[in-house]
Formats: C-alpha cells, sequence, structure tokens
C-alpha cells in the first residue's frame, strides 16, 4: 500500500495513483478549536519560536483530517525578525516593521542572517516533526525575494507594493543588492529546513500578483530560479496569490508543480502548464457554507480536473483557509477528495 508521504510525492513525479493527495494552505491555524486553546496561552512569536509549540500545532490537522502532508507550522517573516527591523505581529493588524528600509544606506547595513544561528527553533520544530509524522509528508516554505522585500520596504502588508516598486525604479542597483541578499537567506532558510527532514518546499510569492509580466521577469523569476536550482533532489512548489496573469512566467521558476488560487480555471491552467504538476484552487469561502454545498462543488472542481489529469493533480486551496471555516466542512471536504479515484492507465 501506498503511504501518504509515497503519493504526494510520485505525484509531483508524474506517477499514477487511483488517491488523490490532499493537503491546503494554513491547515495548522486558526479555524482549529485546538489551535485556538493554544493561540490563547502564547503570542505568535512564542508559538513559532518553540519548537515543541510549533510541533503540537503542524500535527493537530493531521491527527483531526489524516491529510496526506504536513506544513510545518512557521511564518514567511522568520528571517526578518532577526534582521533587527523592529518586525512585530500586532494584534488584528499584522505585521508591522518599525524600522523599514527606504534609503541604499538601508540595504548597506541589513544583517544578511544565519538559519543555524539566527532561528534554530526552525530547524528544531521540523526535527520534532519529523519524529512524529511517519509515513507523511513534511513541507518546509519560505517567503520569496520579492514579498520578502515588499515587507522590507513596505514596512507591513501592502495592497499594490507601490513604494516597493518606486524604490525598485529609483534605485536599481540596490534593489538588485536587496533581492540577491533575501535569495541568500531564503536559500540559507530551506536549507535548513530540507537538512532536517522536509520532503517538499514551497515558495510563496505573496504579492507578485501586483506585478506586471516584465516587471516578474526583471524582479522575480532570475531569484526564484536561483533558490530552486539549489535544491535538485527535493520536491518544489510555487504559490503566486493573484498570478493568473503570471502562470506564463512562473512555469519556468524551476519548481515541480505551480499551486492555482481562485483567480484561473484548473482546465485553463491545465492548458498552459502541460506536463508540470497542478495544485490547487479550491475556494476557501464554501468552507464557511455548508456540507453539502461544499460536497457539491468538490466533486465539481474534480470534474473539471481529473479527465484532464490523470496525474499530477495535488487537492488543495486556492489561498489560505479561513479563520471562520467550520470543521464539519473542511471534514466534508477531505471526505469527498477521498472517496473520488482517478483512473488508473493499466
Amino acid at each position: 500500500m501506498v503511504t501518504s508521504r509515497e503519493l504526494i510525492l510520485g505525484v509531483l513525479e508524474g506517477k499514477e495513483y487511483e488517491t488523490i493527495p490532499i493537503w491546503f494552505m494554513r491547515q495548522a491555524g486558526r479555524y482549529l478549536p485546538e489551535y485556538r486553546e493554544i493561540q490563547a496561552k502564547h503570542s505568535f512569536e512564542i508559538r513559532c519560536q518553540t519548537p515543541e509549540i510549533a510541533t503540537e500545532i503542524t500535527l493537530q490537522p493531521i491527527d483531526r483530517f489524516d491529510l496526506d502532508a504536513a506544513i510545518i507550522f512557521s511564518d514567511i517573516l522568520i528571517p526578518i525578525y532577526a534582521m533587527n527591523r523592529g518586525l512585530q505581529i500586532k494584534p488584528n493588524i499584522g505585521p508591522v516593521i518599525d524600522n523599514p528600509v527606504r534609503s541604499i544606506a538601508d540595504i548597506e547595513n541589513l544583517k544578511q542572517t544565519n538559519a543555524k544561528e539566527d532561528f534554530p527553533y526552525l530547524a528544531e520544530s521540523i526535527k520534532l516533526t519529523r519524529k512524529e509524522l511517519k509515513d507523511k509528508a513534511l513541507i518546509g516554505f519560505a517567503g520569496a525575494p520579492f514579498t520578502l522585500a515588499s515587507y522590507l520596504i513596505e514596512g507591513k502588508s501592502t495592497k499594490n507594493a507601490v513604494i516597493t516598486k518606486a524604490f525598485a525604479y529609483n534605485h536599481p542597483d540596490a534593489f538588485h543588492k536587496l533581492m540577491k541578499l533575501l535569495t541568500n537567506v531564503i536559500t540559507d532558510q530551506l536549507q535548513a529546513q530540507v537538512t532536517n527532514g522536509v520532503d517538499i518546499i514551497q515558495l510563496f510569492d505573496s504579492w507578485a500578483g501586483f506585478l506586471s509580466s516584465d516587471q516578474f521577469n526583471q524582479w522575480c523569476l532570475p531569484y526564484n530560479q536561483e533558490i530552486f536550482a539549489n535544491f535538485p533532489e527535493v520536491k518544489k512548489i510555487f504559490y503566486a496569490r493573484g498570478s493568473n496573469h503570471l502562470i506564463s512566467s512562473a512555469i519556468h521558476c524551476g519548481s515541480d508543480a505551480i499551486s492555482i488560487d481562485t483567480t484561473m480555471s484548473l482546465s485553463t491552467a491545465n492548458q498552459i502548464l502541460q506536463t508540470k504538476s497542478i495544485q490547487g484552487n479550491y475556494d476557501p469561502s464554501y468552507l464557511l457554507t455548508s456540507p453539502n454545498i461544499v460536497r457539491k462543488t468538490v466533486n465539481t472542481l474534480l470534474d473539471e480536473i481529473l479527465p484532464l489529469r490523470p496525474s499530477n493533480y495535488i487537492f488543495n486551496l486556492g489561498i489560505g483557509i479561513d479563520k471562520d471555516s467550520l470543521v464539519n466542512n473542511v471534514e466534508m471536504m477531505v471526505s469527498t477528495v477521498r472517496e473520488r479515484r482517478r483512473k488508473v492507465n493499466e
């Protein structure tokens, strides 16, 4: 019998199985009552930076839903904590950087972090989780250079990345230096995860969707390619929210799969991505409705993609799960996917 780990890794290689692999973004999070109990006791920083707590949170959705992969409970901004720019996660606001990067001098003085020295808790969380997972896949992740650069320059989450883009145009050499530094930082962050037991890495370019194709090709693509090229033996997934106009470029990042958000249909993605694996793109808003609606919409999605993809497809959401999602709806989503079978070539 194929294990969950073998299943999802095999699908990323193009192998055919009857079972459709499933995991979903932010699956360890605020929609779970057991997570909220921990959240009430500990700050976000403590949850991320205490390996025993991070491991417990990572395993919660696996214990409840028996998913095929766990994604380590962490944060794309971990390297920025170590850069001493005053990063805080403020309740009901999100990440805020008190001392954003706004000048060439700021970039010159920016610290290049070292995962082993600056955030050793990440490696320890992965080691602890790996011991518990057994036959499940473990996914590690990082933010892409452009997305981390946007946080550093804007000082918070952005709605359009205007300040970041203006900086790149005003100071192209300094921006390149920042992107190169972040490429090194992210590669080191991912290497720490791979060394300690992750099977798959996913790169989140959360703000790339604000870019044109030309901007993406100039500011994102070469750096993402460099990061992925450092991990030839590891399965790789790329995700950028709101990026349907960038898919034709994103396929050149060097990942084994592209995770599709809700702005593009899977049938359209199938035409563009051809032999590359597809992940996604169930709309998480359905998880705030009813089990009947969830069952119907999951089957509609699978009816669309499975005739086109007898292999190379991973069920996932088009964006992270909403905190108000109903647990019984999540259970219905998982069970409906489990009931469906691929037609395996004899």
